[in-house]
C-alpha cells in the first residue's frame, strides 16, 4: 500500500476550507458515507479558532490531524507533505512561497496574489520549485464547462468570435472580523482577483488564446460599504480574434449567477442558470445538424450555488493529490499553467484599466 498524502490545512475554521478537507480525508467528500480516501489524509489542522479546530476534528473524524495554531510550526513537520491555504486573500501570497520555501505542494484557494508584484513573485518561486502546484479555480471541473470545452475544440460552433461570463455573487459577509475583511481592498484585493476572477479563468479557459488587450469600466458599490468598486466589466481581446465580454458584480444579485454564452460562426451556446435545469444548457451546430434547443442531459453539475458544499471540492482538491502524488507539474490549474498565467494576466491588467477609468490595456 503506497503512503497516503499528508495534508495540512491553514484557516481550516473556514467552511470552504471544511469543505476542502472533507474531500481529503473522505472519497467525494462526504462526510456521512465516511469512506476514508485512500490516496490522501489530514495531518494537520491550524488556524486562530482552536476550538472549532477541535469540534472539526472530532466530529469529522480527522483521527491523524494534529492541530497548530502557528502556520510555521506546521510546515516543519515532517507528517505534512502538502498544504491547502484558505486563509484572508492578503496572505496568501506570502504563505505559498513560505510553503514552497520548506517543500510542501501547495493548493490556494483564488485569488493567487492581491497585488501583480506578490503575483510576479510567487509564479516565479513556483517555476523553479519542483513541488506540484494549483489555484482553485473550482469552476473549470464542472462537468458542463468541460464539455463546453470539448464542443469548442471539436468545432461544433464553427469559429468562435465572442464569448460572455457573468459572476455576480453578492459574496457572504457578516458581521465578525472573520468576514467583514472582505469589503477591504487592502485585504481582499478587491472585486476582480477575489471572484471575478472565475467568470475570468472561465472566458480563459474555453477561449484557449493568449489575452493581448483589456478594457475595463468600474462601478461604485450600491449596498454595501466596500472600500473598492464591487462591479466591474471587461472587454478581452484575445490573440487569436475572440472578443470576449466578463461581468462582474459581488455586491449584490438575486442569486448566485454564472450565465454564459459563446458565439460562433457554425452554432452557439447559452447557459441561464435561471431556467429550470432541463432548459440551463441550450445550444446549436450545424455541423451536427443540431437546431437551437435545449439540451436536458448536458449536465450533471450546474453552476447556480454559492453554496460551497455544494461546488466541486472534493474533484478540485483530488485532482491536486493525484498530481501531487505522482509529482506532476497541474497541467490545467498549476502556477506555471497557461490558464492561470493568461487569468493573472488579465486580472492585473483589468485592475490598471479600471484605475484609469476605462483605458486601453495592452498585454
Amino acid at each position: 500500500m503506497t503512503k497516503k498524502l499528508g495534508v495540512g490545512v491553514v484557516g481550516a475554521s473556514g467552511w470552504m476550507a471544511g469543505a476542502l478537507t472533507a474531500g481529503i480525508e473522505y472519497v467525494d467528500g462526504d462526510l456521512d458515507k465516511a469512506v476514508k480516501h485512500p490516496d490522501s489524509v489530514v495531518t494537520g489542522l491550524c488556524a486562530r479558532n482552536q476550538d472549532i479546530l477541535k469540534e472539526r476534528k472530532e466530529l469529522w473524524g480527522l483521527d491523524q490531524a494534529d492541530l497548530y495554531s502557528d502556520y510555521e510550526d506546521m510546515l516543519k513537520s515532517p507528517r505534512i507533505d502538502a498544504v491547502v491555504i484558505s486563509v484572508p486573500n492578503h496572505l496568501h501570497a506570502k504563505f505559498a512561497l513560505q510553503a514552497l520555501e520548506a517543500g510542501k505542494h501547495v493548493f490556494l484557494e483564488k485569488p493567487l496574489a492581491t497585488d501583480p508584484d506578490e503575483s510576479a513573485h510567487l509564479l516565479a518561486a513556483a517555476a523553479k520549485s519542483p513541488c506540484t502546484t494549483k489555484v482553485d479555480y473550482i469552476l473549470v471541473h464542472y462537468d458542463e464547462q468541460k464539455k463546453l470545452r470539448r464542443l469548442i475544440k471539436d468545432g461544433a460552433f464553427g469559429q468562435v468570435a465572442s464569448t460572455h461570463f457573468t459572476y455576480r455573487h453578492p459574496i457572504q459577509i457578516g458581521a465578525s472580523a472573520d468576514q467583514q475583511w472582505k469589503l477591504s481592498r487592502a485585504i481582499s484585493g478587491g472585486a476582480i482577483p477575489m471572484g471575478i476572477c472565475h467568470a475570468i479563468s472561465l472566458t480563459v479557459f474555453q477561449v484557449d488564446s493568449d489575452p493581448v488587450e483589456v478594457i475595463c469600466k468600474s462601478a461604485p458599490a450600491l449596498d454595501r460599504d466596500f472600500d473598492y468598486p464591487p462591479r466591474q466589466d471587461l472587454l478581452i481581446t484575445f490573440a487569436n480574434g475572440v472578443v470576449s465580454v466578463v461581468q462582474g458584480n459581488i455586491d449584490f444579485a438575486e442569486k448566485y449567477d454564472a450565465r454564459h454564452n459563446v458565439c460562433g460562426t457554425q452554432g452557439q451556446f447559452d447557459y441561464v442558470p435561471s431556467n429550470p435545469r432541463k432548459s440551463r444548457a441550450i445550444w446549436s451546430s450545424r455541423s451536427m445538424a443540431r437546431e437551437y434547443t435545449a439540451d436536458p442531459d448536458f449536465a450533471k453539475d450546474h453552476m447556480d450555488s454559492g453554496d460551497v458544499w455544494e461546488h466541486q471540492c472534493a474533484a478540485t482538491v483530488n485532482d491536486f493529490v493525484q498530481n501531487a502524488k505522482q509529482g506532476i507539474k497541474d497541467p490545467v490549474l498549476g502556477f506555471e499553467s497557461p490558464l492561470v498565467q493568461r487569468t493573472e494576466a488579465i486580472i492585473w491588467a483589468a485592475e490598471k484599466s479600471s484605475a484609469s477609468e476605462g483605458d486601453r490595456i495592452r498585454i
